[in-house]
């Protein structure tokens, strides 16, 4: 894209008007990636040019909501159109297994690539043990499975090494703020590892000069990173049960120096970790939560979160955090079985790490993470 390209230019000390000057028509014909109000979970095959879409279990097949990230200029149909699409909607209802194929063309309209997109029905997963790491990538993904019969629940994770990958710094896959680490509680064989990082030059230059180590549920918006990072990381994943109980265990080392994004150290500071999972409604006008408001928006249902009870510790410690409805909110059955509220769930290694200040180590590990949920509006589970 041409965002990495005139970002590279400028990492390289190249002036920024030569770049745009020299730059010829884009030559790509790719998926970048896929986002829609019912999309769950993106997975792109780019080898067998595959792209499997996951959606919200109570979304019909009919009219999926589909907006493709495609390199500069290029553009994207479907090889076969129906009467019934309507783009950005396409009816994936009258093909078999849900599946459709479509063509990039590039910008100089002289490379096509063919796609194979298939629509999955899905759910979240309510356990995750950080086992699994999905498609090969310079960094980490960690991806969960917990299928069973007809019910696909997966969820492939999100973090923001993709961000770090621009600074330079992740020489190998364990440089990342968010990796894979061997060793989980209760002798399992892996957990989570975040660590905030250092940004290096890149980051001093354009006051980010921290990475924390997060992952969370939601997506990445990887073009906007530089310019608002925190309206770049969105939050949630759609869920049909009312949350009781966040729990889990995890081990925490804050990092030696506390900083301010100028990176200046804040003397007597001593950075803390953070793990929380919110709940939300949302409405044709309201699809989101991101980083400037996870934790203060009004559409907020019920919150499990609370500081005190993940301070810093050396060894693996039990967490357990219950969801707190928000004053004057109630979850209604209704919205729920029709997919109208969802879920983000949020580790990070620094509390204050999505506004870049934190102390570089601070090291957070995180595994056996369950959400415990109940019948609506009572205290059994159903």
């Amino acid at each position: 894209m041409k965002f990495k390209y005139l970002l590279s230019c400028l990492m390289a000390g190249t002036i920024l008007s030569s770049c745009i000057q020299d730059e010829a028509l884009n030559v790509e014909a790719a998926i970048d990636g896929c986002s829609g109000k019912d999309i769950q979970l993106v997975n792109i095959d780019m080898e067998k040019k595959e792209v499997q879409l996951y959606i919200s279990k109570a979304t019909g097949f009919d009219q999926i909501h589909i907006e493709f990230e495609l390199p500069e200029g290029a553009s994207i149909s479907p090889d076969t159109p129906l009467p019934t699409d309507n783009p950005p909607y396409y009816d994936f209802s009258k093909s078999d297994h849900a599946t459709r194929n479509f063509t990039v063309v590039s910008e100089d309209h002289k490379w096509k690539s063919t796609y194979r997109i298939c629509i999955w029905q899905t759910e979240l997963p309510k356990q995750y043990g950080f086992e699994t790491l999905s498609a090969s990538t310079p960094y980490h993904v960690f991806y969960e499975d917990n299928s069973a019969g007809n019910i696909i629940c997966r969820l492939q994770w999100c973090s923001g090494n993709p961000g770090y990958q621009l600074t330079g710094m992740g020489t190998n896959p364990l440089n990342y703020p968010t990796v894979q680490h061997k060793g989980g509680a209760n002798n399992t064989m892996y957990c989570v590892k975040l660590e905030t990082r250092d940004n290096g030059s890149f980051g001093n230059m354009v006051k980010m000069p921290l990475a924390a180590g997060n992952l969370f549920i939601g997506s990445f918006d990887l073009a906007n990173a530089m310019t608002n990072a925190k309206a770049a990381t969105k939050f949630g994943y759609t869920f049909y049960e009312e949350p009781a109980m966040l729990s889990g265990w995890y081990k925490y080392t804050p990092g030696p120096v506390y900083i301010n994004k100028d990176r200046k150290e804040i003397k007597g500071k001593t950075d803390a970790c953070d793990i929380y999972a919110v709940l939300y409604e949302t409405n044709e006008q309201f699809q989101t939560l991101d980083g400037t408001n996870s934790l203060t928006s009004k559409h907020i249902i019920s919150m499990a979160r609370n500081p005190e009870a993940v301070k810093p510790a050396e060894q693996w410690t039990h967490f357990e955090l219950p969801f707190v409805l928000k004053p004057g909110k109630k979850i209604d059955p209704e919205k729920l079985h029709k997919g109208v509220y969802k879920i983000a769930l949020v580790f990070s290694s620094s509390v204050e790490g999505a506004d870049f200040n934190g102390a570089i180590g601070s090291t957070l590990y995180v595994d056996e993470v369950s959400i415990t949920t109940k019948k609506p509006g009572t205290d059994k589970q159903p």
